[in-house]
Order: structure tokens, then C-alpha cells, then sequence
């Protein structure tokens, strides 16, 4: 009933049976092809006798496809999307089958992660997730059988107990005085930086508390003098896009005003690249464990230091719940001191 055909460096295996149209794929190898078929012909076995649709004719590949539409559907969170989803067809195999996934499998994975690419077990908890956020769309898009996800579940039980994959530890770094002095007498003097003004950039950070992608998103168009807001296109949320007009606190207005017009955006700038020149300004400033996305929480500190209330903080920050806005709160025990003498 199968046939596989030898082309280049590939194999394509084809499955034909009477009543039923043909079917094709090629793989890398004739093994992958092999398994392919097989999984086919026993798809079209459980048709024939009424039985649901096998997980088995799924390549990992396709199911990573159908959860990216998905998402660009409903999440604003592109550039982590895009991530996971690279890592996983790079380290599991676009062409491996659902079938083939296994706890031996995902653990291989996460280990190769952990001690060959050297990030953390929170950051390969983001590519399990992801896994797992596709096996529930393929289970109800594409009406993969539920066990699968239940399956998912225990796996990850699995590897979170192995510390394969962990939640990332609370973050509670902000620049001292002398840091962000040092990094604003730096941007606002070195011409090699005018390109990406950083200088602007770093107070424009702390003052709106804003992340750099939707820093660098930001639209003239979406600009209220008047009310003194800006609207947030798609702005970070767990299951939907969603816009939002937030205030501009402190100087971040007089600083969007400073910018020149040369492009739709204010800021026209990729975060990546803006990300990177970071990190090499404090290497060179000595500047240790210091990331632009620590300048939001200096911001957000700064607001609660400055006597503003939760839901005037979250109003500003896009926090949606206590326990989110919570880790971006470090208050000085002495600042809190000097502020109760002073009443």
C-alpha cells in the first residue's frame, strides 16, 4: 500500500488505497518516511472501521504551524512565540511524529538545553509550555485525541520534578544612582551611540515603564497631547491581543516630543538590536547584571516610592493582577523609615 521513492537527499513516501485519495510527504530519511506510512495507513484502517482521528499522521512540524495561526490570532507576544517555536523544531525535529514524543524524548531535549546551550530550567519551562500550548490546539482544531494532552500534563509533572524545567526566580535588580548616571553621561556623549538614542531611550524607560517592544512599537499617531496618553498596540496579555491607552508619567511626554518624525514610529528601532547595544554599553561601563527590561521595574518602584496607589501603578505598567505587579515592588526598608518620620 506504500511506496517510497528515493529523491536527492530525501525520501517520499506515498500511500495510496483504494476509495481513499493519495497521500504524500517526504522526509529526511527513509526511516521518518517509514513511520509516516505506517501511521497513514493505520489512520485510514480506523476510518474505515469508525474509529477517531490517530495522532499519529501529525508531524511535530504541522502541529507547531497550526498553534503559530492560533496565536497570531489571539497573543501579542510575537517575538517569545517565535522563539519557542524555533528551539523546538531545532532541538525535537520538525519531522519527528506526535507519535514518537515520549518523556525520554522532551527530557533529551531539556537537558540539551540546560548544559549545551546553557540557559536556565525557567527558560526551557518556556519552550515546554509552548509544546504544550500546541497539543491543545491540535486537540481542538485539529481533533487530535485528548489523551495526548493529558499525556502532556504528566510529562511536564515529570520534568519539573526531574528540575529540567522551573519557574524563573523573582528579579529584583534596579540601577543605583551611580549606574543610571553613568549610562546617561555615557549615551548623551558618545557619538558612536546617536544612531540608537540611547540616551532617550533609557530615561524615556524609567519614566513611562514601558518594555522595550512596545518602546519601540510606539506610533505618532497614537500620541494625546492634550490628555497627555498614548495607545499601546497589542499590549502583552496571556491569552489576547488587546490595545491600551496609558498616561505619560514624569518627562516621558517632553521626551517623545524631542524625537524627530522620520518614521511612523517614535522610536524606530528594533528591540533585539537596542537589547544588544545594552548589554555592551554596561559591559563597557563595568556595569554588572543590569537589563533594559530592569529599567520598567526602576520605573514601577519609583511610582510606589512616589506614594501612587496599586490600581494608579497598574494603570501605567499594564499589570493586570497583585501578584504580577508584586515582583517589580522593591521598596528601601530605610526609605519607608525617613518617610514615616517625615509625616
Amino acid at each position: 500500500m506504500a511506496t517510497f521513492q528515493k529523491r536527492g537527499d530525501s525520501w517520499r513516501a506515498i500511500v495510496r488505497k483504494k476509495g481513499h485519495p493519495a497521500q504524500s510527504k517526504t522526509f529526511s530519511t527513509k526511516s521518518r518516511a517509514k513511520a509516516w506510512a505506517k501511521s497513514i495507513e493505520s489512520d485510514i484502517e480506523e476510518a474505515v472501521s469508525g474509529g477517531n482521528t490517530s495522532l499519529g499522521s501529525f508531524t511535530l512540524g504541522e502541529l507547531l504551524d497550526l498553534h503559530m495561526v492560533h496565536l497570531d490570532r489571539i497573543s501579542s507576544r510575537g517575538r517569545k512565540n517565535l522563539a519557542g517555536d524555533r528551539t523546538l523544531r531545532k532541538g525535537l525535529g520538525e519531522e519527528t511524529l506526535l507519535s514518537e514524543l515520549s518523556y525520554a524524548k522532551l527530557a533529551d531535549f531539556c537537558t540539551s538545553r540546560i548544559e549545551v546551550d546553557g540557559v536556565s530550567a525557567a527558560t526551557v519551562k518556556s519552550d515546554i509550555m509552548h509544546l504544550s500550548g500546541a497539543i491543545t490546539t491540535g486537540t481542538v482544531e485539529a481533533e487530535l485525541p485528548t489523551t495526548l494532552k493529558q499525556t502532556m500534563t504528566t510529562w511536564r509533572e515529570g520534568l519539573r520534578r526531574a528540575g529540567l524545567i522551573g519557574s524563573p526566580q523573582s528579579r529584583d535588580r534596579r540601577p543605583t544612582d551611580k549606574e543610571l548616571g553613568d549610562l546617561l553621561t555615557h549615551t548623551k556623549h558618545n557619538k558612536a551611540l546617536r544612531r540608537i538614542r540611547y540616551n532617550d531611550l533609557i530615561r524615556f524607560a524609567v519614566a513611562s515603564c514601558m518594555r522595550l517592544d512596545e518602546i519601540c512599537s510606539l506610533r505618532w499617531e497614537d500620541v494625546n497631547y492634550e490628555a497627555g496618553t498614548v495607545i499601546i498596540r497589542l499590549r502583552k496579555h496571556p491569552r489576547q491581543k488587546t490595545d491600551q491607552e496609558v498616561p505619560l508619567m514624569g518627562e516621558s511626554q517632553a521626551i517623545l516630543e524631542g524625537q524627530p518624525r522620520t518614521d511612523d514610529r517614535i522610536f524606530p528601532y528594533g528591540s533585539e538590536s537596542v537589547s544588544n547595544g545594552f548589554r555592551r554599553i554596561c559591559r563597557h561601563l563595568e556595569i554588572d547584571d543590569l537589563h533594559f527590561h530592569d529599567l520598567r521595574h526602576e520605573g514601577i518602584s519609583r511610582l510606589f516610592e512616589r506614594g501612587y496607589q496599586i490600581q494608579e501603578v497598574a494603570l501605567v505598567s499594564g499589570h493586570k493582577d497583585w501578584g504580577s505587579l508584586r515582583r517589580y515592588v522593591n521598596l528601601k526598608a530605610g526609605d519607608l523609615a525617613r518617610k514615616d518620620r517625615d509625616r
